[in-house]
This record gives C-alpha cells, structure tokens and sequence, in this order.
C-alpha cells in the first residue's frame, strides 16, 4: 500500500533506477503590491509556494490538485522555468536544473488554451519543435502524432477551424512530438465542456501511459485527477499536504483539510 503523507508532505520516489523529475524544498515569493487607491494598504510579499519537496520518478504521472491561488500552477512554472525561485533545488536524473533556460531544459509545456499558432495549419504546429530533423522525419513524426491523438487526416485542416478538444489534441500532439524528457501540462482540459473533458482525460491516460512519458499535471478537478495521474498531490496555501493514488488518499486523507477538500470523511 502506498503510503499517504501529511502536511509538510514529503514525497518519495517510486522507482529507484530512474530518479525523473525531483523538488526540494521550493520556495516562491511574490513582491509585494502597491495599493490599488489612495490611502488602502499596501498588500506584502506573498509566498505562493513554501518549502515543498515532490518527486515524478521516469514515467510517472503526478496531478497537483488545489483551489486557485494554492501554488499548485506557480510550482509547475517554476519547473519549466518561468518562475524564479527564492529558495530550494528542482533537479532531472540528480542534475540541478534552475540555472538552464526554458528551451535548455528539455521539458514540454500545454496550456488550458493550447496557444496554437493560427497562421499555421495542423501539421505547421505539431511540427513547430521538429525543426532539427530532416523533412521526411518531420512529416513521419507528425502523422504518428496526430495518430496518436486521434486527429489522423487532420494535416492540412486549419486552426481556426477546430472545435476546443481538437485543438487540445493538436497542442497535445505538438507538446510530445519533440519527444521531451517531462511534459508540463497546466489546466489543458478547463475550458472545455464536462462530456469533453471527461473523454479527453481518459485518451490522455491512455496516450502519456502508451508513450511511457513523464508527465507534471496541474488541475483542480477531482475527476480529472483521478483518472490521469498515477499519484495526486493535494496543495493549499502553498504547501503540498498530501500525496498518494487518488483512493488511497479517499481511504485515508491523513488530515480533515484533506478530507474536506476531497469531500470524504476524515479519518
């Protein structure tokens, strides 16, 4: 049985052999806001994420699951390295990673919009990190990638074109085509209906477990979580208070603001 861990949780990687994805007591502050009128206080320096410390072992799929303004999406940024850190060590396979820049890292990224790229077609994005290969690769990997994500026959079709689950196919299909070594993937289904987010999170599972890829997810649905992640990291004010297999952490939450937040009964 997996155990389930409680405020300050402190995670343990699944597999020895291949360490992955490793955060060591992370801190983000945010400076402090100057007030919005005269004569209102000024707001201080916010801490958004406090001293958490996580583990995604090689093939691994982790959900972060919070309400908004946890610190769940400003952890997931910092590890793709568009946050700085006020303290603590993020690291792949034991090497320190901080200093290297977004595109040094090795990391993909997918948004809750997709962030296409509207003057190119299907294929123009899945292909938009394929540049160092050679055409006829590029072309090769983009069919098997859009074949994987359901949208085989879908090169040429513009993007505008594309309802919402299409185009988070296509922003799926682009982030893993480069192959990366961890995929970073914030809220990618809230702005679609139940019904669709409901599929797509059930052909996500399928897909990341079929490409073996290492995968950071960020949401704050119960569901959702559930159904992608191997493991499900439950975060408020900043700090990681549990993590487990989503029914272990129903079973036993290990604190009553667990249980409330999963809307179980404590323990």
């Amino acid at each position: 049985m997996t155990p389930v861990t409680t405020s300050p949780a402190r995670d343990r990687a699944p597999a020895p052999a291949a360490t992955g994805l490793e955060i060591r007591n992370l801190e983000i502050t945010y400076p402090a806001a100057p007030a919005r009128r005269r004569g209102a206080p000024a707001t201080g320096p916010v801490r958004a994420v406090d001293g958490v410390s996580l583990t995604v072992g090689r093939g691994e799929v982790v959900a972060l699951l919070g309400p908004s303004g946890c610190g769940k999406s400003s952890l997931l940024r910092a590890v793709a390295g568009l946050e700085d850190l006020a303290g603590g060590e993020i690291c792949w396979d034991g090497d320190d990673v901080v200093s290297l820049p977004v595109h040094r890292r090795g990391f993909g990224l997918m948004f809750q919009d997709g962030q296409l790229f509207p003057f190119r077609d299907v294929a123009g994005n899945v292909a938009y990190g394929l540049t160092g290969l050679p055409r006829a690769r590029r072309r090769a990997r983009v069919e098997e990638m859009l074949t994987l994500v359901g949208l085989s026959g879908y090169a040429g079709r513009e993007i505008t074109t594309l309802s919402g689950g299409q185009a988070q196919r296509v922003a799926l299909a682009r982030a893993l085509a480069p192959r990366p070594r961890l995929l970073l993937l914030d809220e990618p289904l809230s702005a679609l209906d139940r019904a669709m987010r409901e599929q797509l999170a059930v052909d996500l599972r399928r897909i990341l477990a079929d490409q073996g890829t290492t995968a950071l997810y960020v949401t704050h649905d119960h569901a959702e979580a559930a159904t992608v992640a191997d493991r499900v990291g439950v975060m408020d004010a900043g700090h990681l208070l549990a993590i487990g297999p989503m029914h272990e952490l129903r079973r036993h939450p290990g604190s009553a603001q667990v249980a409330s937040f999963l809307g179980v009964e404590s323990a």
